[in-house]
Formats: structure tokens, sequence, C-alpha cells
């Protein structure tokens, strides 16, 4: 069984404030995005990581090419086009492929084969975490519209494997700009993609906050190892 892997790293990051991308700042002495690539490598079915960067990242990212035999290619306007970008360079022989944003630092070498697993199983599968908040709905962003039952509410996480060619033919439809992940184009053929509770370290570095927490862990997680 061959795994391929589209990290998706050409974000500009603008709401995390920094001039550079988040993604590639030091985290726990590595860049952001070499955690997510070093935890695919442990993957025994991952036989490619290719890596999403803009334009002015790809000479950057040489180096690690040549340490880590990682692909690299140019991202798109959006974070879709960036995907399919990824997507034109897969193994012609990969029998899945994943995508998982480089701001998920934290995604496990356990969590990536359970989701892998399940996605063999179910044609497809994303990692994800039960709302633990209360949820509400409000249409105009200032008046309560309704309270959604939390229990039903899961929050979408990255990786998300799918079978190729069933995201080859999510990839090949015309794509909104309302989409916001690979499950919800995968949806619009008709497939559905099964859960898998992730946890909640498996969050995305959004704010310095989100970072300094992801730092945290991961210096925690080392002394472990120790």
């Amino acid at each position: 069984m061959n795994l391929s892997v589209v990290i998706v790293a050409a974000g500009s990051g603008r709401r995390f404030g920094s001039k550079e991308p988040k993604q590639f700042l030091t985290l726990n002495k590595k860049p952001m995005f070499l955690w997510s690539v070093l935890a695919f490598k442990k993957i025994k079915d991952c036989k490619q990581i290719i890596l999403v960067v803009s334009k002015e990242k790809i000479h950057e990212m040489l180096k690690y090419k040549k340490i880590y035999g990682v692909d690299v290619v140019c991202g798109g306007k959006e974070r879709f086009d960036s995907v399919k970008n990824g997507l034109n360079i897969v193994n012609r022989d990969a029998d899945f492929v994943a995508v998982h944003d480089a701001a998920r630092p934290l995604i496990t070498e356990d969590a990536i084969n359970e989701i892998l697993l399940s996605a063999m199983e179910n044609g497809g599968a994303i990692a994800a975490a039960p709302a633990k908040d209360s949820i509400k709905l409000s249409i105009n962003g200032k008046s309560l519209t309704k309270s959604l039952d939390r229990k039903n509410i899961w929050l979408a996480q990255t990786p998300q494997i799918f079978k190729k060619s069933i995201l080859d033919k999510a990839y090949a439809s015309k794509i909104s700009a309302a989409v916001t992940d690979d499950s919800q184009l995968v949806e619009k053929t008709g497939k559905k993609a099964v859960l898998v509770n992730s946890g909640y370290e498996n969050f995305k570095v959004t704010e310095p906050l989100d970072f300094k927490l992801a730092e945290f862990i991961l210096k925690k997680r080392n002394k472990k190892c120790l």
C-alpha cells in the first residue's frame, strides 16, 4: 500500500501577525512545517512527501528536499489551488493521498496510522475532535440565531486521507471559494469521510498563543522520550 502526503505550507499566515509566515518560524528548534514532515517520515506506507510552498520559498526549501527526500512544489492563490498543485505530482502508483496543514505541527505517528487505517476501510477518513464548548449559531455575527447540540458537532482537522481516485475526482470538479477543506469537496461528489478522533492537541497554530502552547507540548513530549 502506497501513501503520498501533500503538506500545505503556502499560506501567508496574516492572522498570526509575524513578518515570516508562521509555518516557517522556529518551533522548539525546528521550522514548524518540519514537524509534520518528520511525523509522516515515520509512517511505513508513506512513500512520498510533497511540500507545497509559496514561490518565494521554493529555493529555500531545496535543502530540505536534499536532506529529507521531499518533493517541493509551488502553491497557488487559494488553499485548494495549492492542494491541486501538490496532487499534480503525486506518484502514479499511490493508493491513498493525505492532505495536511503545515500549521498543525503536533500530529502524531499513531494518529496518522489510525486515520490511514480508517481510510483504507472506508475510502476516506479525516482527523477531527468533538466540540467541547456550547455551540451558538449567529447569522449576523451579533445576535444569537440558535443553539446547536454540541454532541453532533465535530471540529475538522488534518490530515484528511482519501483513496487517490476519490480525491482526484473531487479536485477535477469546479471548486467554490466557500470550500474550506478536502472532505467538504469530496462530499460534493457523493462520498463521505469517516471521523477519527485525533485529540485536541492536533490544533492549528493560528495565533501567537497557539504557538506558545505548541512549543510547550513539544518540549513536554521530548522530555518523555529522554
